[in-house]
């Protein structure tokens, strides 16, 4: 694995949570931040080197090693400075420059200078990448989260078992060998707040939220399996006409047969909202107010998501939305504290900002043969999609023999075109992509 000199510019949540995971590996990372006590915070608790000062001065990169960095990631709060930062690192000579904007303007094809010419390589949109994750979860109906692997031939989902799922008190093992038709591996299970990587022998347990990696097409006979239906939503209502309802319902647009709602408070952003989207019935008023709800019909929708700006606000309309009958409600929330909550009080899926973000950085890096890296609200552990090398170790020898680290699961093989979900006498082939499920301590 290839160790990378990394600079981050701005440790907000995204950029702390990055730093922290980058830290933990081979690579030298150097992190620039102008705020006092973010500055003191990251010298407290990370490896790395920490600069004081503005990302967009050249005194300020040099004195973070920019001569010699392979990678600027910017983060900073605005997206001048993020793309002044790659423009001035690409005049260094960085050769990978990833850049966090929000403003839509900027990838506007009808102007005349691209990001590229300002030296970006990589942009990362968190509302837009946001709104693809609530698209995602709303064509899995059955899920908690869901996650794509091997170009979407592979799929990991969270379901939260029902108490009368019929798994229940039964073994992994024994599971497996009940449903051998269906191929499928159970990688983590979330129980009280707390990570299990299983072996076969584990149990599964009234509200366990297990995590189940199989070939795409498979998805629907295990969520049915788990005791689930993964019906169609067709009805959809969007609270929050901000950056991510509004991608959400241009993606959901794209869907077909879908009645789409979308309930905003401001008088200017209704207006606009109702120019942008075609296919979206833009109401004005508070999503917070019952009699509005009932009057818009949310008795009879499929799916409410709660995207404004404000998550208590987000919270509250989701449980009131499941008290009037909805079956699925997705939470916008971007507050780490507050993802272990959302399933025991009743809201279906949560959906955070920084993370999805963070995953989408951890993509882009590649560190070393690994082709992406996910993380997942909550669970403290981490998805790597693995190329196996030509000189790899782990080849030609049955993964029963091989001595992976402890709390460490493969969990699906891409040989090809073909996707195995290994067992023990399964041999790892070179240029074989595998997906990896393991615990912190054992990433390195």
């Amino acid at each position: 694995m290839k160790s990378l000199n990394i600079v981050i510019l701005g440790l907000g949540r995204v950029g702390m949570h990055v730093a922290k995971i980058l830290c933990n590996d081979i690579h030298n990372v150097a992190v620039i931040e102008i705020k006092d006590a973010k500055v003191a915070t990251a010298r407290e608790t990370l490896d790395a080197k920490v600069v004081h000062g503005h990302g967009a001065d050249h005194l300020v990169l040099e004195e973070a090693g920019i001569k010699d960095v392979d990678m600027l990631i910017a983060l900073a709060g605005t997206d001048e400075q993020n793309i002044l930062a790659c423009q001035m690192a690409a005049r260094y000579g960085v050769e990978q420059k990833i850049a966090r904007i929000r403003n839509p303007h900027f990838f506007e094809k009808k102007g005349l200078i691209s990001l590229s010419d300002w030296g970006v390589d990589h942009v990362i949109q968190p509302e837009l990448e946001t709104a693809k994750e609530i698209v995602q979860l709303i064509k899995r109906s059955a899920a908690t989260d869901v996650l794509e692997f091997a170009d979407g031939k592979i799929q990991l989902i969270g379901i939260r078992l029902d108490p009368q799922a019929p798994v229940l008190y039964k073994t992994i093992e024994k599971i497996s060998e009940e449903f051998h038709e269906h191929i499928f591996r159970v990688v983590a299970i979330l129980r009280n707040n707390k990570t299990i990587i299983p072996t076969g022998k584990a149990h599964l347990m009234p509200r366990d939220q297990i995590f189940i990696i199989a070939e795409a097409k498979e998805i629907k006979n295990i969520i049915e399996m788990m005791g689930k239906s993964d019906e169609k939503l067709e009805k959809i209502f969007i609270l929050g006409g901000g950056k991510v309802g509004r991608a959400t319902a241009h993606l959901l647009e794209k869907e077909k047969s879908l009645e789409i709602k979308l309930i905003e408070s401001n008088p200017e952003k209704t207006l606009r909202l109702a120019e942008e989207l075609r296919d979206t019935l833009i109401i004005q008023g508070d999503g917070r107010d019952f009699d509005l709800l009932a009057r818009e019909g949310v008795v009879d929708a499929d799916a409410l998501i709660s995207a404004t700006s404000d998550e208590e606000t987000n919270i509250l309309t989701c449980l009131l939305s499941k008290h009037l009958g909805v079956a699925k409600t997705i939470a916008l929330i971007n507050r780490d504290e507050y993802m272990p909550i959302m399933a025991p009080i009743g809201v279906n899926a949560a959906v955070n900002t920084n993370i999805v973000t963070s995953n989408t950085i951890l993509r882009l890096i590649r560190r070393g043969n690994i082709v992406s890296i996910a993380l997942l609200p909550g669970v403290d552990a981490e998805i790597m999609e693995y190329q196996v090398s030509q000189d790899s170790k782990i080849t030609n020898r049955p993964l029963s023999k091989i001595n992976f680290p402890k709390d460490t699961i493969v969990g699906a093989v891409t040989r090809n075109s073909e996707v195995l979900v290994p067992v023990g006498s399964t041999t790892l082939q070179p240029n074989d992509r595998v997906v990896i499920f393991t615990v912190p301590h054992a990433i390195h």
